[in-house]
């Protein structure tokens, strides 16, 4: 009789202890089946509160963007710029906020321009002449054809702005271009030079070779 009671003791244990090491491959790759189904995906990139197509931009989130034109009027664009202009008493920083706004997605906000999507800004000798009329007709009028910018050339188009920027929000974000983006050291842009050119009102976007032609010494 001790002797099997001895038996069951070391008999029990050893038994146990096979039948758990012989279901251990199955219960650890359930348990990682598991763990996987469990697991959270991960979140996708939020989108960005303004986002850029050819016309227009976005602003807001998910289901509650909305799309902004850049080429018709706009009332939601223009309570933006107006509100950007009446935020702050300095030039510099409605210049700036405007291009952050509008601009950036396209030029990039340090103004180096990104393949396919924007060129240059900083060092483009389109924005470096002597007065800038020629890039206060690019933004009122658009650019459609190839412009070549440090010598590359680039075939994307911009939309006219004139319907949505008023003289005053064009002068100070041009200004602010062509002053203080990344090394630019040009002259600012005066509203008056800004109206003058408005009045040309051009039923086409401006190309390259139309551009050249314009006096901008």
């Amino acid at each position: 009789m001790r002797f099997t009671l001895i038996l069951l003791v070391l008999f029990v244990p050893a038994l146990a202890a096979y039948l758990a090491l012989r279901n251990w491959p199955q219960d650890l790759a359930s348990n990682h089946r598991t763990a996987q189904a469990n697991a959270v995906s991960p979140s996708p990139r939020p989108k960005t509160d303004i986002e850029s197509d050819t016309n227009a931009f976005y602003l807001g989130k998910g289901d509650q963007r909305v799309r902004v034109d850049y080429a018709t009027p706009d009332p939601m664009l223009r309570s933006l710029l107006q509100s950007v202009m009446e935020g702050s008493s300095d030039p510099a920083a409605k210049g700036k906020e405007i291009y952050l706004r509008l601009c950036a997605a396209c030029h990039q906000p340090d103004g180096e321009g990104k393949d396919n999507v924007g060129p240059p800004l900083v060092g483009s000798e389109w924005v470096l002449t002597p007065r800038g009329d020629r890039m206060m007709r690019i933004v009122l009028n658009g650019l459609s054809g190839t412009v070549r910018v440090r010598d590359k050339d680039w075939t994307l188009a911009m939309p006219p702005l004139r319907e949505n920027l008023n003289d005053d929000q064009i002068a100070v974000v041009l200004t602010y271009i062509r002053t203080q983006l990344g090394g630019n050291h040009a002259g600012p842009v005066t509203p008056d030079a800004v109206a003058e050119a408005r009045r040309e009102n051009r039923p086409s976007p401006e190309t390259a070779a139309q551009l050249l032609r314009v006096d901008d010494q």
